[in-house]
């Protein structure tokens, strides 16, 4: 437990703002405020901007910005110089401010290395030199998603030469020293690398090596230039002499793989001495192809290797698993070729790594884990096969071994809770579990594992119920797993109870499991720990303070915010008014002690002072049955207390003490130019009308000289959505450098080009419109011959970022030749010139099918149909993810096992050694091997010498990813029996042996069934009919997410709340217990209960002699998802009364006759999206060839989703049409009565005419 010493700030007394580096920001604000009178710049602009800046800093590590003395700058030297600027190196002798969490305070890194970069010949030099800083950041650490972001500049300060007058602005070192260019990489992480100088240091060593062959030169060549970062390989012609200690490893009819050691070594970027060296003696593999035509055939098999070793994508993608290559050798005796890579093989069993980049095994991982450390067995031949079963689920070096734990194993045992049928207990796992050692490979052991014991009371005779909690638990390590992970089972000594081991996600205070176990937050205790340290106290009014203890108690996360009664006189300084929205006025305000927030840290409570928050008024609210209906009102708009960034934020209730009138607290949220509106985006405080406005305003600051283009531009400007949209602009000609042409016809050229100063984009961190100038910052160029093309082609482009179409920037025109053009984003085929098919990932289908027709002479199956029909097929490819037909040899199969077997056919499992080939958008973009190790299915054709029966069967099949037909790889031969193979995706059942019913998901739908009857079924109801009808709706599901109705014992629900009355039926709220069943994607694939599921309960009165009438109206409600139909989860029946219930699916908002949400300002589009639910549900229900009879807002259902919000800002929301009891069947309905609510009922109804479909569109 921390002492208040370590969390308060030593001069103020409040909590750190951050508490781990000991720095508190309202200190620190107050420092720099009082330095503001030491300093001056002789201009007030450049000191207004500098003291703006120095108080935008959020973080202990964001830079101070500086006015600095010229005179502090020592041993200038310069780098590089241009016709408006200078960039010189320098050391500064006091150095910038930075805080110091020992003696917490700010302190001077004295002779720091900077960049001094001079501004001259500028029309307007200070407005330049501010925009220029204004595009750089001042933090010295940023935030990023890959390990190649953080390409900004730091900014330290302003100085001015006092010779010739001209302002400097002062960076951190980050230009190279050599060629004068920004360091293309990640100066956070002071690698100090540019790829400009890399790339001309291999250029001018082409010359000093050669293979003896151009094609491999050339290829080598090509690769070393393909290099991005400093960890990519620099793949090389390797001598063969440089290898020793080769030994043998595998071999295949064209290959063989041996071990060797690289005396020289790769070479290796070194981040210190900021050069690469070699690493002598790497462990490497060589692979040798020999029987190869010609070196077309050997470049082609190893194109697909990798020259990136880090990358985020790599680490994130527990699959991949590609080889590195770092150069081409070539045997002198034998002349064949090999390829050098990364050492991906297991030394134990010579079979490729699981996961090479962390050299781990599976199979050897088992295999050592029994040898050496295995406990034994339980003598329980259920549990011994449920462990068993367990290890071979482990798919990642990090996944959990499950084992039997002798109970001796436990220490120092505590009693946590105890119940009924189980009791938990804390304890010490002596030898600890077994965990991957990624530094040398071996299995050990983690000693002294704090762990939980689940006692299962009266376990002694082992049932499925034990098994199937077991299987509840989870062998993943997720940070985002929150389901416990489990270790194995035990068996007490004593009384014979099994017992499973877990890890101890129980909080050490209450005793329950963590709301969230990744980061031990206990809701429960969070709010105990409110109101014992932090409340304010209640209102004294009964309506607010049950409100807000309704709103404490939805808090779900540990950043949610907790809902408070905050006194108005205390704690709110400086209010002022900002705007209305109808009467109701809002106001700014600071709240002094601010709101509550968990410190990472230390998981504790701790306010966040001096706190910008927003008042709602709401006016005429003193009185109880006013402000009730005021309450009402606002939380039907729905602002929420989950921190999204999209929505306002409720911090708490006040009262004015002078009028009485209630205050509602929000974040501060709401534009200050427009005041009476919200950011359209409140993290970034963007509002799309300010934006709109200021374009509007600045459409007379340009023209293009060309009415219709100038139209489209303020059209296209006028289109924007989002912060992150692009704002199309007309872009002078002279922005462009290194224009380079691609490729020509007769109606267009396009050209690659550098825009100097980039685009126009939001600046979430100035919070304003700011030119994105790039490190590199290319774009396309598409010259048109003739305006009318132009015009034609400009329609078809969007501004919108993350959508499939070319992203257009701009329009331009040559100054020379007076041809316009189209600015567009580095989406062309470097190749070819046209636009990529698949735009966000560079894939382009003309090159694709090129290099396929280019590939054709370089394999054969030595059967001119095969060949054709695979090259066929080859050539249909449309999108970067259709699978590339192949004729695969089959030394290429491992692990071949019989599925099944008829007269005409045999299935088998098997591994494919190289795996498919992928379109590689990350790396290269080209066709690679990635994922080797792939299981397929090989489906062996009897008598297949007969080519048409092949060439049929191979149609049948598909190349894109199809949930119900299976995908084909390629073509392969048994040598023996010279039968024809179909080598398909892995798409048989492992227990039946039949096709999945859905192949992509590998669902069974008969293998569900009976694991439902045999594991999972409440049982029967004892009523045919019903029986009958259960089991009727259980054999319609056609896909895994559709619901399994059951027969559900009434004793399966709490919480039993009357929520609806009508004239037949009573509606209640319910918790079903064990909840319905839904497959587990994320673990094992297998049937799951989702516990303490909220359910609806439909009493039929009086339904004790169940009839058709129940029965129909039971089958008219949905079992699947994606109907907007609701659903149906089963049937019980109340054992007091015999009447029989409907489960179905709880809308959390009532019909939309409450309307309550409709308050909310959704967009247009969302309005269509909830129009589009309804017409989906009755389109259903008409194409079932019935009428609903009473379609009304009534019998319309709103449920929201609190974690998932749409661009309005409101939750994301599904639509279900409800109430099917007089739903018929078309031709099959009354005439003579009238169905429904008489203001939705269709006027020929009222007629006397028939009910038909047109009179539920009514």
């Amino acid at each position: 437990m921390s002492s208040r010493n370590d969390i308060e700030c030593k001069n103020c007394n409040d909590f750190y703002t951050d508490i781990k580096h000991k720095w508190c920001k309202p200190c620190q604000i107050n420092k720099v405020i009082k330095s503001v009178t030491n300093w001056t710049s002789g201009n007030e602009k450049i000191e207004h901007f500098i003291q703006e800046a120095q108080l935008m800093f959020e973080g202990y590590y964001d830079a101070i910005v500086e006015w600095i003395p010229y005179n502090q700058f020592n041993d200038i030297k310069e780098i590089n110089k241009s016709k408006f600027s200078a960039v010189y190196s320098a050391i500064w002798k006091d150095g910038p401010l930075q805080h110091d969490e020992h003696y917490e305070e700010l302190r001077r890194v004295s002779n720091k290395e900077v960049i001094l970069k001079y501004f001259y010949n500028l029309q307007n030099i200070v407005n330049d030199l501010l925009y220029e800083a204004k595009l750089y950041s001042i933090e010295r650490i940023i935030p990023n998603y890959t390990k190649r972001d953080g390409d900004y500049l730091k900014i330290y300060g302003i100085s001015q030469n006092p010779d010739t007058k001209y302002y400097i602005l002062v960076f951190n070192d980050s230009y190279c020293l050599k060629c004068g260019e920004i360091y293309t990489e990640d100066r956070k992480l002071n690698n100090k690398w540019c790829k400009p100088c890399q790339m001309n240091n291999l250029k001018n060593r082409f010359e000093d090596w050669t293979s003896g062959n151009e094609k491999i030169n050339k290829f080598i060549q090509k690769l070393q230039l393909k290099i991005n970062h400093h960890s990519d390989i620099i793949i090389e012609w390797i001598p063969y002499y440089q290898f020793s200690d080769i030994k043998k490893i595998s071999k295949s009819d064209l290959t063989e793989v041996y071990s060797a050691k690289w005396k020289d070594g790769p070479f290796q970027y070194d981040k210190n001495l900021g050069e690469y060296l070699r690493l002598p003696y790497k462990e490497i593999a060589l692979k040798y192809f020999y029987n190869l035509q010609n070196i077309n055939d050997f470049l082609f098999e190893i194109k697909s290797y990798s020259i990136e070793i880090d990358s985020y994508f790599i680490e994130m993608d527990k699959n991949y698993n590609s080889f590195n290559i770092y150069g081409i050798s070539q045997n002198p005796n034998t002349k064949d070729y090999i390829v050098v890579l990364n050492n991906g093989y297991c030394e134990n069993c010579s079979k490729v790594y699981t996961n090479i980049k962390e050299k781990w095994c599976k199979t050897c991982q088992l295999n050592n884990s029994e040898k050496k450390f295995s406990f034994g067995i339980s003598e329980n031949e259920n549990i011994d096969n449920f462990i068993q079963e367990m290890q071979l689920k482990i798919s990642c070096s990090s996944d959990i071994i499950v084992e039997w734990i002798p109970y001796n194993q436990f220490g120092i045992i505590k009693e946590i809770s105890k119940g009924d049928s189980t009791a938990v207990y804390s304890a010490i796992w002596k030898d600890g579990p077994l965990q991957h050692d990624k530094h040398n490979g071996e299995l050990r052991r983690m000693p002294n594992k704090e762990v939980a014991l689940k006692y299962l009371c009266n376990s002694q005779d082992l049932n499925n119920e034990f098994i199937n909690v077991v299987k509840s638990y989870s062998i993943e390590v997720d940070p985002y797993n929150y389901i416990l992970n489990i270790h194995g089972i035990s068996q007490n000594l004593n009384t014979k109870d099994y017992v499973i081991v877990l890890d101890n996600g129980y909080c050490e205070n209450c005793s329950e499991v963590y709301t969230n176990i990744k980061e031990k937050w206990c809701k429960t205790c969070q709010l105990n720990s409110f109101e014992k340290k932090f409340s304010y106290g209640i209102s004294e009014n009964e309506i607010i303070d049950n409100f807000i203890q309704e709103m404490q108690l939805k808090i779900s996360h540990p950043s949610d915010i907790i809902v408070e009664w905050i006194p108005y006189n205390q704690q709110f300084d400086c209010i002022e008014e900002i705007g209305k929205i109808g009467s109701t006025i809002l106001y700014s305000a600071i709240w002094k002690d601010g709101p509550l927030q968990i410190d990472e840290h230390y998981g504790i409570l701790k306010r966040i002072s001096d706190k910008k928050v927003t008042l709602k008024y709401l006016h005429n609210s003193y009185n109880s049955s006013n402000i009730a209906n005021k309450l009402l009102n606002e939380f039907g708009q729905q602002h929420f207390i989950r921190r999204t960034g999209l929505i306002l934020n409720l911090f708490g209730l006040t009262q004015n003490s002078n009028t009485n009138n209630y205050i509602l607290v929000f974040n501060n949220n709401y534009c200050e130019n427009c005041n009476n509106k919200s950011y359209t985006h409140i993290n970034y405080k963007w509002c799309k009308q300010c934006q709109l406005n200021n374009l509007k305003k600045s459409f007379v600051n340009w023209a293009s000289g060309n009415e219709k283009i100038d139209n489209f531009i303020q059209e296209m400007q006028l289109k924007i959505n989002d912060d992150y949209d692009i704002i199309v602009e007309w872009i002078p000609y002279n922005q462009f450098s290194d224009i380079k042409e691609i490729s020509k016809n007769d109606s267009f050229a396009v050209y690659s080009a550098v825009w100097k100063s980039g685009p126009l984009r939001y600046d979430t961190f100035y919070n304003k419109l700011q030119r994105y100038s790039l490190v590199d910052n290319k774009v396309f160029l598409k010259y048109f011959y003739s305006l009318q093309n132009i015009t034609n082609e400009i329609e078809s482009y969007s501004n919108n970022t993350f959508n499939g179409n070319q992203k257009i920037y701009g329009v331009s025109q040559n100054s020379n030749t007076k041809d316009y053009l189209i600015i567009f984003q580095d989406y062309c085929c470097k190749n070819c010139g046209e636009i990529n098919v698949v735009g966000n990932f560079g894939w382009c289908k003309p090159c694709q099918i090129n290099n396929l027709k280019q590939n054709f002479e370089n394999w054969t199956s030595k059967n001119k149909e095969i060949d054709e029909l695979i090259q066929k097929m080859q050539l249909k490819i449309g999108k970067d993810d259709d699978i590339i037909i192949e004729w695969i040899s089959y030394n290429q199969f491992i692990n071949i096992k019989e599925i099944s077997k008829d007269d005409f056919a045999m299935i088998y499992s098997a591994i494919w050694m190289e795996g498919p080939l992928q379109y590689d958008w990350y790396n290269g973009r080209e066709q690679k091997r990635m994922f080797t190790n792939k299981k397929v299915a090989l489906k062996y054709l009897c008598n297949s010498q007969d080519i048409n029966e092949i060439l049929n069967e191979i149609r049948e099949h598909s190349i894109s990813n199809d949930d119900e037909i299976l995908n084909i790889y390629g073509i392969s031969q048994y040598p023996s029996t010279k039968n024809y193979i179909i080598v398909l995706q892995d798409g048989y059942c492992k227990d039946c042996g039949r096709i999945y019913t859905n192949v992509n998901k590998k669902w069974c739908k008969p293998c569900q069934l009976n694991n439902l009857e045999k594991n999972l079924s409440y049982g029967i109801s004892e009523n045919e009919s019903i029986d009958n009808f259960i089991q009727e709706m259980q054999l319609k599901i056609s896909c895994p997410s559709d619901i399994i109705v059951e027969w559900i014992p009434y004793n399966q629900f709490s919480n039993i709340e009357e929520i609806g009355k009508g004239g037949f039926a009573i509606v209640y709220s319910a918790i079903w217990k064990d909840g319905p069943l839904k497959i587990d994607y994320r673990y094992d694939g297998k049937l799951k209960r989702i516990p303490n599921k909220k359910v609806a309960l439909k009493c039929l009165n009086n339904s004790q002699n169940i009839n058709n009438k129940f029965l129909n109206e039971v089958k008219e409600y949905s079992i699947s998802n994606n109907d907007n139909i609701l659903n149906l989860y089963g049937i019980s029946q109340n054992p007091d009364t015999k009447d029989y219930i409907m489960i179905l699916n709880y809308a959390n908002n009532g019909n939309i006759n409450n309307y309550s949400y409709i308050n909310i300002e959704w967009y247009w589009f969302e309005r269509l999206w909830m129009l589009r639910d309804i017409i989906e549900g009755l389109k259903k229900i008409h194409g079932n060839n019935m009428i609903h009879r009473d379609f009304h807002t009534g019998n319309i259902l709103l449920s929201l989703d609190f974690n998932s919000y749409g661009k309005s800002g409101n939750p994301s929301s599904d639509l279900y049409i409800s109430d099917m009891g007089l739903c018929g069947e078309v031709g099959n309905v009354d005439e003579t009565k009238i169905y429904g609510v008489m203001p939705y009922v269709a006027p020929e109804v009222l007629k006397s005419k028939p009910y038909t479909q047109a009179a539920d569109i009514y």
